[in-house]
């Protein structure tokens, strides 16, 4: 029990000296070691720390007095901030518009007439076999339903009552 007392301990301990911020300077070089999209996130993480610092830099300038400073200050880390977004929407809508672009075109490439019939006859096929499934399954329960409503309609029909009010 002693050494797993020991591992553990020295797992907290080496996890307290970790910051976020030594991983983000130090993972952020390593980013662009990820294929396809490292360069992407590479360019995000460093966007939103630099608006981080134009932040922390603002803040400084506020308590030290220099409101002008301040107010560019965070007009810069605003733009750096949405420039980072901006990078990431306009990258995946281009690798999502590209990717549904060269699938569909490859599907409708690929695909034969017969094949789209063929495709057709199974889709039906496998909608018919759902619906047989689902009515073997719930039967006694739509009997029921159908006893209810048959019963309701049969009793409303049946059950007309002279009204109680005087009529003038």
């Amino acid at each position: 029990m002693g050494l797993f007392k020991k591992i553990g301990n020295a797992v907290k301990k080496g996890l307290k000296q970790v910051s976020l911020k030594n991983v983000v300077k130090i993972g952020t070089p390593l980013l662009s070691a990820i294929p396809v999209f490292g360069g992407i996130a590479q360019n995000v993480v460093s966007g939103i720390s630099d608006a981080h610092e134009l932040k922390k830099q603002e803040k400084a300038a506020r308590d030290a007095g220099n409101q002008q400073q301040a107010d560019l200050l965070a007009q810069q880390a605003a733009q750096a901030a949405a420039q980072s977004g901006a990078y990431v929407g306009q990258q995946a809508g281009s690798v999502v518009k590209a990717f549904s672009k060269g699938a569909t075109d490859e599907l409708i490439a690929q695909t034969s007439a017969s094949t789209k019939s063929a495709a057709g006859n199974v889709g039906a096929a496998i909608a018919d076999e759902s619906i047989k499934a689902w009515f073997s399954l719930h039967w006694k329960q739509l009997l029921i339903g159908l006893g209810i409503v048959g019963a309701f309609v049969f009793y409303s029909k049946n059950n007309k009552k002279k009204p109680v009010g005087r009529r003038y």
